[in-house]
């Protein structure tokens, strides 16, 4: 039988707003980059993004010489009408000191100054164990699920 028990917990963040504060769950991964330095990337854990996704302006980051030199693909997004173009790559990233090598997408996504792209779950969510718990706003996190 599996063990439920957490060994990390990351609160969410709040931001302060004129309806009240609004919390997101986010989480810091590290991108280990081709030449071998790491880069530390806030992500919003979405557990509707199949893939991880960051913005199209962090190509460097992958050592590509332009965000769409990838595999063309299309993209669901939440509320969307219409598939948006994607661009995939592989890269080894970093969670509480345990790597998982994956797919990562590149997209043309909405600035926000708290993250810069999306945690999602291909090969990702297989490493690890998570919790997520809305009304406390925490995530709990296990590196043996």
């Amino acid at each position: 039988m599996p063990d439920h028990s957490f060994e990390h917990t990351i609160r969410f963040y709040e931001v302060p707003t004129p309806k009240g504060p609004v919390a997101f769950p986010l989480i810091t991964i590290t991108l280990v980059q081709p030449s071998g330095t790491r880069v530390d990337l806030p992500l919003m854990f979405d557990t509707g993004a199949s893939v991880t996704t960051l913005r199209d302006d962090l190509y460097p980051l992958l050592g590509v010489s332009s965000w769409d030199s990838g595999v063309l693909l299309q993209s669901e997004t939440a509320g969307g009408v219409a598939p948006v173009p994607c661009y995939q790559y592989h890269a080894n990233l970093e969670l509480f000191g345990k790597a998982v090598n994956c797919p990562v997408h590149l997209m043309q996504l909405p600035r926000n100054p708290l993250y810069v792209g999306l945690f999602g779950r291909a090969q990702i969510f297989d490493a690890f164990g998570f919790g997520f718990w809305e009304s406390t706003r925490e995530l709990y996190v296990t590196l043996t699920p």
